[in-house]
């Protein structure tokens, strides 16, 4: 089956279906605007390095007039229609793009009698719809993503226990971590066996407008159900610029607005000043004392039941 899926900002619904049922597609075609069709690239990495979806082929972007309803409406009818000339069955994702597009996928579905679904994060449920808009079934989300996958289709890129090389990169200043803690951390969400991932010591890479680019690492990184949680390890006093780190490593840009944040902690307990930070900036504060407590937290965070 050949899938059409609207691209917005945020990959990780485009990815889910495939991820979920890599068997049923054959092709994916992603629809997006000149904003962003660098995403649509830095996914079709992703599908080409994900083991699960290798024998999914990534069709040419279509890119559309993101606020015209009906130009867009007019080209996402022509795919589908010579889709179905060359023989392919055919269905659409409508949960990214803008919702003008959603709208002129939807007139295009009905127009080719075409059906559509909707992924549904909130409810995790994928929601299958006839192309008149006729609820057919719903499917529980549950899919396993690794934490280097995750993260690059946020157009990241990776390296697992060890630096990205340095060339062409601004390294920025890192803080000096807990090792013992993260080391028991590590093993713990590691052993409980409760989670799709555990990574320790994840090098990224982030680039920016200007061509510049940004190394940082991540202490401890879990993923679950295509979800993600960033910890941050800190023994001694916990200041203010170690949650500012962490907000901007996991920042809806960076790693998307399925990233949650933790920093766990010893030797110190958090000021009411931190307290109130953390609630602001929903940074979950740990205590490293009671390993299994980490268990359960890090658990709450990603609705693991």
């Amino acid at each position: 089956m050949r899938l059409y899926t609207l691209l917005g900002e945020q990959p990780i619904p485009n990815l889910i279906p495939l991820w979920q049922a890599p068997q049923m597609y054959s092709e994916v075609g992603f629809v997006v605007s000149a904003r962003t069709r660098p995403q649509a690239e830095a996914l079709q990495v992703v599908i080409r390095h994900d083991p699960a979806l290798k024998g999914i082929r990534v069709l040419p972007p279509l890119e559309v007039e993101a606020y015209d309803l009906v130009k867009t409406r007019q080209v996402l009818a022509g795919a589908l229609e010579q889709s179905r000339q060359a023989g392919r069955a055919v269905c659409l994702n409508l949960t990214g793009g803008t919702k003008i597009m959603s709208l002129a996928a939807l007139r295009a579905a009905q127009m080719l009698e075409v059906p559509w679904f909707y992924v549904s994060t909130e409810l995790r449920q994928i929601i299958h719809y006839t192309a008149e808009g006729e609820e057919t079934r719903r499917e529980p989300i549950r899919v396993r993503v690794g934490v280097e996958i995750y993260l690059r289709a946020h157009g990241l890129e990776v390296s697992l226990g060890k630096p990205i090389e340095a060339q062409g990169a601004a390294r920025s200043p890192q803080p000096t971590p807990g090792h013992a803690l993260e080391k028991d951390v590590f093993e713990a969400l590691y052993e409980s066996q409760c989670f799709d991932d555990v990574q320790r010591n994840v090098y990224i890479r982030k680039g920016d407008a200007r061509g510049q680019f940004v190394d940082n690492e991540l202490d401890i990184v879990a993923t679950y159900n295509g979800m993600l949680v960033v910890g941050s390890c800190k023994t001694g006093k916990i200041l203010p610029t170690h949650l500012y780190e962490l907000s901007a490593l996991s920042r809806r840009e960076v790693a998307g607005i399925y990233a949650r944040k933790a920093l766990i902690y010893r030797d110190a307990t958090p000021r009411p000043g931190i307290v109130r930070r953390a609630q602001l900036d929903e940074i979950a504060l740990i205590p490293g004392y009671d390993l299994n407590n980490v268990v359960r937290e890090f658990k709450r965070l990603l609705s693991i039941p």
